[in-house]
C-alpha cells in the first residue's frame, strides 16, 4: 500500500494525574472527572466513552467536588467557593463565596432546585438554583467537625452528612438533627466517615475508615448492618437507580456490590444487605464513582484510569489518561514537534537516517538524532492551555489564561543561532481563546471564548483580525481541522454539528447530522473533502463544493467497521498523505489504522511495519492489508505495545508517533495498600 519512515517519539514526560472525583448526567450522558491539577474532563458517553473537552485548572485549583444539573456543570474546592462552569468557553463564569471556608463536598437535590454544600468548619449552605447562577438561601446550624461528605433524600426534606465520628441526618423543615454516633471518643480510635447516601425508605448508608460499609435506621439513629467490605478506607459510594444495590471501594481498590436479599427465618422473610459481586480493576485508591441507570459503574482514583464496568456479562473497559487537546502540534514541512507542558511548550526537531530502505520491522541506523530547537517557560503563576506551531515551524503560539502567546521562530542554521521575536501587538479586537490552530504560515485560526473563530493574520510585528465566522447562537467550538493551505477550516461544536468554512470567501456548509457524536475530524490536502469519525466508529466522507457525502461514503461507510470496533476506544485523530490520496491515517489509543480506497479487494496486499530504534529514530514501514470491508476498500489495523498519544503524518513519507510507555505511569504512581497473600508476604 504504501512505504513510511516511522518516527517514534518517546520522550514526551506526559505525567497522568489521579482522579478526584466526579458525577454522571443520565439526560446528557456525559461523565464529568476531575484530576489532581485541577483539570474537568468532560467524557461523552452517549456511545463509546471518549474524552471530549477539558476545562483547564490553574495552580491554585482544588476541585473536590462535581455535581450537573440541567447541563450546568458546578464544583467546590479548597478555595471555599461554589463554582459555575461554562462548557462552550471553559471558564468559570460564576463564583459564590461558601459559608465556613474550604468546602469538601456537593449534592444537587432530586428535583433540581438546590444545591447543598459541606465545609471545613462545619456548615452546611444551601443554595437556590436559579436561571442565571445561584441564589444563597441559609446555612445549617453549625457542628463541630468538618463535613467530608452529603446527600439528598428524594423529597428534598432530609439531607444526611458524613464527618468524624458521626452520620448526622438533618431535617430541613424542623431544623432538627439526629446524630448517629460512631466508634468510640477517644481521638485514637476514631472513625472518619468518608462518604454517605440515602435511600428513599430513609435507609442511610455509610462508609468509613475502618473499612465498613454501615446501614442505619435514620428514625432512631442506630445500625442495623454492617459489613466489613474492605480491608482498609471507604472513600466512595454509589447508589444504583432501583436502590437495590450499592457500590463501594476506596484505599482498598476492590469494588463491592452490596445488594438487598431476601432471606428466610423463624420469624418469616426478612430483607437484609450483602456482600454480592466483586470486581478487582484498579491498583490503587479508588476516589470516586458513579452508576448509570443501565448500572454501568464508572471508577477512577490513584492509578489515573478511568474504568467503565458492569455486569452481566462481566464487562471491563479501561480509558488511559490523555493530555488536554491541542498538547501536541505537528509542524509538517520542518519535521519538527512541539509539545505542551503545564509551565513550558518545547521545539524538538524529529530524528533523520540516511538509509532509505530496509527489511520490514526493521530498525534504521540514526545519522541525526532529535534536537531541542526551543524551550518556552511561563511565569511561575501562568499555566500554558492549548499549543500550535506552523507547518514550516516559523510561528509558534501557546494560551495562558484564554490570552493568545505569539512568537517567530528562525530555525538554527549553519554559523548562526536561534533566532526568537515575540509578537506583541496584538489587535484589541482579538479575543481570548481556547483552542488555535495555524492555516499555513502567518494565518490563525482562534476559537474565541464567545463562540466565533477568528482568524488572524500575524507578520514579524502586529496580530490583525481578518475575519470572523460564526457558529449557531449558542454553540462552542469542539474542534477544528484544516488543508495544508488553509483554505478549508472543519469545524465541530458542541451540537455536534460539523461546519465546513471557506477562509478565503464568504461560504459554509454543515455536513448532515449523526446520532453518535464525533470523535475526529480531518480535511483532505488535494480534494477538500472532510472525513469525520463517529464514536461508534463509523466514518463519514463529505463534500463541501456538492454539500453531499461523496459516492465512496454512500457506497462503502455506511456500516461501522468491525476492525475498528473490536477495542472500546474511538479513533482520536484524522490525516492524510497529500502523495498518496487513497490514503486516510488513523489511530486510536493502542494501534494505528491505515485506510485505503482503491479498486483493490480486501487482503489483496499485505500489511508490514518498521520500527524505530531505541524509541526515538525513524524506521521504515509499509501500510497495506490485514483486514478489509469488502471490494474498493482496504484496512489495517497495527497494534502498539505503548500507549499512542498521537500519530500522523509528516513530510513525505514520514509519519511520527507519539507514545508513552504505561510502566512508566505505573512507576511515578505511590504505593498500594499492601495485601498479605496465601503462600507470599
Amino acid at each position: 500500500m504504501a512505504e513510511y519512515t516511522v518516527h517514534n517519539v518517546r520522550f514526551y514526560d506526559f505525567h497522568p494525574k489521579a482522579i478526584q472525583c466526579m458525577s454522571y448526567e443520565e439526560e446528557t450522558s456525559r461523565l464529568a472527572l476531575s484530576r489532581a491539577d485541577g483539570n474537568i474532563e468532560i467524557w461523552n458517553c452517549k456511545s463509546r466513552p471518549f474524552l471530549q473537552l477539558v476545562l483547564p485548572g490553574d495552580n491554585d485549583s482544588s476541585v473536590e467536588a462535581l455535581a450537573w444539573c440541567r447541563g450546568r456543570l458546578f464544583s467546590t474546592g479548597l478555595h471555599g467557593f461554589l463554582l459555575e462552569h461554562s462548557l462552550a468557553s471553559r471558564e468559570v463564569i460564576l463564583r459564590t463565596p461558601v459559608t465556613g471556608g474550604p468546602t469538601w463536598c456537593l449534592a444537587l437535590s432530586k428535583d433540581k432546585t438546590k444545591l447543598a454544600t459541606g465545609t471545613e468548619g462545619g456548615y452546611v449552605c444551601i443554595f437556590d438554583v436559579v436561571a442565571d447562577g445561584v441564589m444563597y438561601n441559609r446555612a445549617l446550624e453549625k457542628q463541630e467537625g468538618r463535613i467530608l461528605h452529603i446527600a439528598w433524600h428524594s423529597s428534598g426534606d432530609y439531607i444526611v452528612t458524613g464527618s468524624v465520628n458521626c452520620v448526622r441526618l438533618w431535617s430541613l423543615k424542623e431544623g432538627r438533627v439526629t446524630r448517629c454516633a460512631l466508634g468510640s471518643s477517644n481521638r485514637k480510635d476514631e472513625v472518619i466517615v468518608w462518604c454517605v447516601g440515602i435511600l428513599d425508605d430513609m435507609t442511610i448508608i455509610s462508609g468509613d475508615s475502618s473499612g465498613k460499609t454501615c446501614f442505619w435506621n435514620a428514625e432512631v439513629g442506630t445500625i442495623t448492618h454492617s459489613i466489613q467490605t474492605h480491608k482498609a478506607d471507604v472513600l466512595s459510594l454509589a447508589i444504583c437507580a432501583d436502590q437495590k444495590s450499592v457500590y463501594v471501594a476506596g484505599v482498598d481498590p476492590t469494588i463491592v456490590q452490596v445488594s438487598q436479599v431476601e432471606m428466610s427465618t423463624k420469624r418469616g422473610k426478612v430483607e437484609t444487605w450483602i456482600k454480592a459481586i466483586q470486581r478487582s480493576i484498579h491498583t490503587h485508591d479508588v476516589r470516586a464513582l458513579a452508576v448509570t441507570a443501565a448500572d454501568h459503574v464508572y471508577s477512577g482514583g490513584v492509578d489515573t484510569i478511568l474504568s467503565l464496568s458492569y455486569y452481566p456479562p462481566k464487562t471491563v473497559f479501561r480509558f488511559t489518561a490523555l493530555p488536554p487537546p491541542g498538547s501536541i502540534s505537528v509542524a509538517r514541512e520542518a519535521e519538527s514537534l512541539l509539545l505542551q507542558y503545564s509551565d513550558r511548550v518545547e521545539l524538538w526537531r524529529l530524528g533523520a537516517s540516511s538509509q532509505e530502505g530496509g527489511d520490514s520491522g526493521s530498525f534504521l541506523p540514526i545519522t541525526e538524532d532529535r534536537v531541542k530547537l526551543l524551550e518556552l517557560r511561563s511565569k511561575e503563576d501562568e499555566v500554558i492551555q492549548g499549543c500550535a506551531v506552523s507547518p514550516k515551524a516559523q510561528w509558534i503560539t501557546y494560551l495562558v489564561q484564554g490570552h493568545i502567546r505569539l512568537y517567530h521562530f528562525s530555525p538554527p542554521q549553519r554559523g548562526s543561532e536561534v533566532g526568537l521575536q515575540r509578537v506583541r501587538q496584538l489587535s484589541k479586537t482579538i479575543e481570548r481563546s481556547h483552542q488555535v490552530l495555524w492555516l499555513g504560515e502567518g494565518r490563525l485560526a482562534s476559537a474565541a471564548v464567545t463562540g466565533c473563530i477568528q482568524l488572524i493574520g500575524v507578520s514579524g510585528s502586529e496580530a490583525v483580525l481578518e475575519k470572523e465566522l460564526s457558529l449557531k447562537v449558542g454553540c462552542g467550538v469542539l474542534q477544528m481541522a484544516c488543508d495544508t493551505e488553509g483554505k478549508t477550516l472543519a469545524v465541530v461544536d458542541d451540537k455536534n454539528t460539523i461546519t465546513v468554512f471557506d477562509t478565503e470567501g464568504n461560504t459554509s456548509a454543515a455536513m448532515p447530522g449523526h446520532s453518535a457524536p464525533v470523535t475526529a475530524i480531518g480535511v483532505h490536502p488535494l480534494t477538500k473533502v472532510v472525513v469525520a469519525a463517529y464514536a461508534d466508529m463509523s466514518l463519514k466522507e463529505y463534500d463541501p463544493s456538492t454539500r453531499r457525502y461523496t459516492p465512496f461514503c454512500r457506497q462503502h461507510l455506511s456500516a461501522p467497521f468491525p476492525e475498528l470496533a473490536k477495542k472500546h476506544s474511538v479513533i482520536q485523530h484524522v490525516s492524510f498523505d497529500p502523495e498518496q490520496p487513497d490514503l486516510i491515517l488513523l489511530y486510536n489509543d493502542s494501534a494505528f489504522m491505515v485506510l485505503r480506497k482503491g479498486k483493490e479487494g480486501a487482503g489483496e496486499t499485505q500489511k508490514r511495519v518498521k520500527r524505530v530504534k531505541k524509541g526515538e529514530s525513524p524506521g521504515r514501514g509499509v501500510g497495506g492489508g490485514g483486514g478489509g470491508q469488502g471490494e474498493g476498500m482496504q484496512v489495517s489495523v497495527i497494534k502498539r505495545a505503548n500507549q499512542v498519544l498521537f500519530f500522523g503524518q509528516v513530510k513525505g513519507q514520514s509519519v511520527v508517533s507519539v507514545e508513552l510507555n504505561p510502566l512508566l505511569v505505573m512507576d511515578r504512581l505511590p504505593s498500594p495498600l499492601k495485601v498479605k497473600k496465601y503462600g507470599g508476604t
